[in-house]
């Protein structure tokens, strides 16, 4: 069937287009909204701009299909295979693509507000710019995740998404808006998220090994028990912050602001705190074993029990500070 059978079809109420070969079809701009594609064969089809609402491409193959600035709002493409598929600018807003791949696929700008995207294979995939608000893509359990390792998610707008268990190591995420985000248990290894939003962000058991974020935004951001081994948190914002529990050793938190953040039980161990700020800080129990605190700021911090052997407290600012033994600087 060629492009023409497929609108003088449609044109006549028959929207069923199920399971039939439309390889290379030239759909450009058309409307075939609520159509049904379920497991159809469009591969390298060109779809752009077209009129997609609500349209059925379950277990579709829409492989290097041409997608850009289609309309997909609440479209059904559950395990369609989308790998290396232009979806440039493309609207899928409440999309359902669960179990999808989209392994390499060009998201670039293109807005997921509210889809669906539990078990989704996004690695490698474009989405720089991208709106993922409100999208969920929380992990079921062990077997059934989503994959985002690799993929570009520069400024993408993350806001209040559920990202719960998903792999994101050594992706993009450089200047992503993530407030409110919900990351716990994540795997953001060697992640990219310098001058990212992560303010109120709810990233408990999360493992940020080796992760990069100079500069990012963590302000009342929820990070007990992470593991934060090695990574770089130069200049960052963690005003707030909740870190009982996390380990941090040999972390970068140079002019980091940490005041009144949490760090009781903490690992701090060879933390380069180097002209940060850790006003009214709670450091109960913490370990700074050879961290590097001179010049930091810890006016009214509390180090009670913490320990501090080998600890370089070179000219840092202890007035009203709370020792390890109790006493009280002055």
């Amino acid at each position: 069937m060629d492009a023409s059978e497929v609108l003088q079809h449609y044109a006549c109420g028959q929207m069923n287009f199920q399971g039939l070969s439309l390889t290379s079809v030239d759909l450009s701009g058309a409307d075939l909204i609520g159509a049904n594609f379920a497991a159809a064969d469009l591969e390298n089809a060109i779809l752009m701009l077209a009129f997609l609402t609500r349209v059925q491409f379950r277990q579709a193959n829409l492989c290097r299909a041409m997608l850009c600035g289609a309309n997909l709002n609440q479209a059904n493409l559950s395990a369609a295979i989308l790998s290396d598929a232009d979806l440039h600018g493309a609207s899928l807003q409440g999309a359902d693509l669960r179990s999808a791949n989209l392994v390499l696929a060009d998201l670039l700008d293109a807005n997921l507000l509210g889809a669906d995207l539990r078990n989704a294979d996004l690695s490698g995939a474009n989405l720089t710019g991208a709106c993922l608000r409100g999208a969920n893509m929380r992990q079921e359990n062990r077997k059934y995740f989503t994959n985002l390792r690799g993929a570009k998610l520069r400024l993408a707008d993350l806001r209040g998404t559920n990202l719960a268990g998903v792999d994101l190591a050594n992706g993009d995420l450089s200047d992503a808006n993530l407030s409110e985000a919900v990351l716990r248990g994540a795997n953001l290894q060697g992640a990219n998220l310098q001058g990212a939003v992560l303010d109120n962000v709810y990233m408990s058991d999360a493992s940020l090994t080796g992760a990069n974020l100079n500069g990012a935004s963590l302000i009342n951001a929820r990070l007990s028990r992470c593991q934060l081994q090695g990574a770089d948190l130069r200049f960052s914002n963690l005003q707030g912050a909740n870190l009982v529990d996390a380990k941090l050793s040999q972390a970068k938190l140079v002019e980091a602001n940490l005041c009144q953040a949490r760090l009781s039980r903490s690992d701090l161990s060879r933390v380069n705190f180097h002209r940060s700020k850790l006003c009214a800080a709670m450091l109960t129990d913490a370990y700074l074993g050879r961290a590097n605190l001179s010049q930091a700021d810890l006016t009214e911090a509390v180090l009670t029990r913490a320990e501090i052997s080998g600890a370089n407290l070179s000219q840092a600012v202890l007035q009203g500070t709370t020792m390890p033994d109790g006493q009280i600087y002055r």
